[in-house]
């Protein structure tokens, strides 16, 4: 542990959560603890053998430090750093001439800091190692601004700049995270999953509707077709997360409480009509796909490209009903005109924390673009405003 001819310095970073009690005090805590690799820096220079002290591997382990062993008094270095410390970090370096005024040390990590360890506020601790008895004994000799992370670097400038003392064998830097804790993770954002979406053949769907239908249109007029070129713009757009920014829910969607949308399939579906003549109003859907594959373990939803978000052309999302019995996929759309003649109702199991209780049609959410217009590709949007003359 001693070493002649040369000084010692032993940078430790540690962020600390501090837990009193009314009572009797824990002993500092290395249940977080991380090995950060990296290199310690005084004034720009860097020091001796830097690196990351291991967490209970003998030697120079930040446990020796904590527990003590024969040549450190651990009470001491409990006592500076205070007995309620929580550990995440520490490293190690070598060789300070002197007389050497420090203002700086650096910790540059060769990784991502963790974020134990950066989100918080910083303070460090110098603590002096004494050499004129048979053990270490620590001492706080002063202290840090806060520190600063800039990149994969954390920076400690002293508030006093001190000069290094001659008959000083060693140092220790501790840093001290106050407050409550870790910074809790981001909440979990929610997903667009694909693993299970499939195209059928067209001679497997069957497409029926709810009669009567708005005046200017018959049964006969709404037929189902290929997905033909859109079939890899669909794929695409499903391959992103972005596209829940781009959905217009039902009035009554609770967005925040959304966890996925698992997409299963999409189907071609027209209807020729006059678009000078015909009424405007809603139709009932009912699709069977002979095969089907998919599972609505939570909530089916069809969503169809509204034609007059252009440019950004957004999806409108339509709350559909399930008959496993039959195969049979039931949803409304209201206000026909403004998706087809053309169009290609995109088939998901909507998942949210709660049940949800949406009311058919309305919309909510904002005005992003579809993905799909980022892909450069044209005006094509998956509407083609296709009517008989």
């Amino acid at each position: 542990m001693k070493t002649k001819g040369f000084i010692r310095a032993v940078i430790l970073a540690m962020a600390l959560t501090m837990l009193f009690t009314t009572s009797v005090l824990a002993a500092p805590s290395t249940d977080n603890y991380q090995e950060v690799p990296g290199t310690v820096y005084y004034n720009g220079t860097e020091l001796s053998g830097s690196g990351p002290l291991s967490k209970n591997d003998g030697g120079d382990s930040i446990t020796d430090y904590i527990n003590g062993n024969d040549y450190m008094d651990g009470a001491s270095f409990r006592t500076a750093i205070g007995d309620n410390a929580d550990v995440y970090s520490a490293w190690s370096g070598y060789s300070i001439t002197a007389g050497t005024s420090i203002s700086l040390f650096e910790i540059k990590a060769a990784g991502a800091i963790p974020d134990s360890i950066k989100n918080g506020t910083f303070i460090a601790y110098i603590v002096k190692d004494r050499w004129d008895t048979d053990k270490a004994f620590f001492t706080k000799a002063a202290t840090s601004k806060k520190a600063a992370i800039d990149g994969q670097t954390i920076k400690l400038e002293l508030e006093t700049p001190m000069t290094w003392e001659a008959d000083a064998s060693q140092y220790v830097i501790v840093l001290v995270k106050g407050g409550s804790g870790p910074t809790p993770p981001d909440p979990v954002k929610p997903v667009v999953i694909s693993k299970d979406y499939y195209e059928y053949p067209v001679a497997s769907i069957d497409v029926n509707v709810d009669e009567p239908l708005p005046a200017g249109i018959t049964p006969e007029d709404i037929t189902n077709r290929e997905l033909g070129v859109w079939s890899n713009i669909i794929k695409r757009y499903i391959s992103t997360n972005d596209t829940l920014d781009s959905i217009d829910w039902p009035q009554g969607f609770k967005k925040d409480e959304l966890v996925s949308l698992s997409v299963l399939t999409a189907v071609g579906i027209t209807i020729e009509y006059d678009g000078n003549t015909a009424a405007d109003g809603d139709i009932t859907f009912h699709l069977r796909i002979e095969g089907f594959k998919g599972t609505f373990a939570d909530s089916p939803y069809v969503f169809i490209v509204n034609g007059e978000t252009a440019p950004n052309h957004r999806l409108t999302a339509f709350p559909a009903r399930y008959d496993a019995e039959t195969g049979a996929l039931a949803f409304t759309v209201t206000g026909y005109k403004k998706y087809f003649s053309y169009a290609i109702p995109i088939i998901g199991d909507v998942k949210q924390k709660s049940a949800p209780t949406p009311e058919s049609g309305g919309s909510s959410g904002g005005c992003s673009a579809a993905p799909w217009s980022l892909l450069a590709i044209g005006a094509a949007y998956l509407c083609l405003r296709r009517r008989k003359k």
